[in-house]
């Protein structure tokens, strides 16, 4: 494990969770971490847990703070979804923390694009993206330093195009070549379309942080509706043994 991993804390931190590699990722926060027992527990939304959160599920955690990004790997060994507790708990096998060097925050999609390159093009997958360029998916092999084209299909009528350069190249075992692609170019109508779409996608991360906030408020209100059921149950009885 990493030397910089974030201590042990109970404090809230905002993470990104993708679940037996998919390609997709929820928004969640980490409520609870303990390195030394390597357990953690994450809030995530309502709708995941009946079918698409299991016991036994590999799972990738992102957490990214200002300074670091720190992937966390490992299993779901437990879900609980009730008035105390909307949480997964995660037995961890690797943490690794980076320094976080990027400009712009980075959002995890999966949109099936194309990458236009001279009069050739290549179906890819887009797994992230952010206002300086995004991260690709794809069988064929492209050139580090090449200029290419990427149209992002982001439903049936709506097409984000760009140019960019490809900054860096690894091979992944599972999806093919993953290719970091700069933006060099981008016209009017598609930066005001990239600019809607990074804006969704922000909102999309806050409201995990408001159905957490809704939570909280919730339980706190029955913890106290329950204690004063307690109490109004016992000055009854008092009420009636005086009398």
């Amino acid at each position: 494990m990493s030397k910089n991993t974030p201590p042990q804390t109970d404090s809230n931190i905002f993470c990104k969770v993708s679940i037996n590699n998919d390609g997709n990722w929820i928004y969640g926060i980490i409520t609870y971490i303990n390195l030394d027992k390597n357990i953690a527990e994450i809030f995530l939304p309502a709708r995941f847990f009946k079918k698409y959160l299991k016991e036994g599920s590999k799972v990738l955690v992102k957490a990214i703070n200002d300074n670091n990004e720190t992937l966390f790997s490992g299993s779901i060994t437990r879900k609980v979804i009730s008035i105390r507790k909307q949480a997964v708990t995660i037995q961890l096998d690797s943490i690794m923390s980076f320094e976080n060097k990027r400009n712009y925050e980075r959002f995890y999609v999966n949109y099936p694009c194309k990458i236009r390159d001279d009069s050739i093009s290549y179906m890819a997958t887009l797994a992230d993206i952010s206002f300086r360029g995004g991260l690709v998916y794809t069988e064929n092999i492209l050139e580090e330093g090449k200029y290419v084209n990427l149209d992002v299909y982001l439903n049936p009528t709506m097409t984000l195009t760009f140019s960019g350069r490809i900054t860096r190249k690894l091979k992944d075992k599972n999806r093919g070549y993953c290719y970091g692609i700069e933006l060099t170019k981008i016209d009017e109508e598609n930066s005001i379309l990239l600019n809607e779409l990074i804006e969704c996608l922000v909102n999309k991360r806050e409201q995990i942080a408001y159905e957490w906030k809704v939570f909280k408020r919730l339980k706190y209100a029955i913890y106290a509706i329950s204690l004063l059921a307690i109490f109004m149950t016992v000055f009854s009885i008092f009420l009636t043994e005086v009398f």
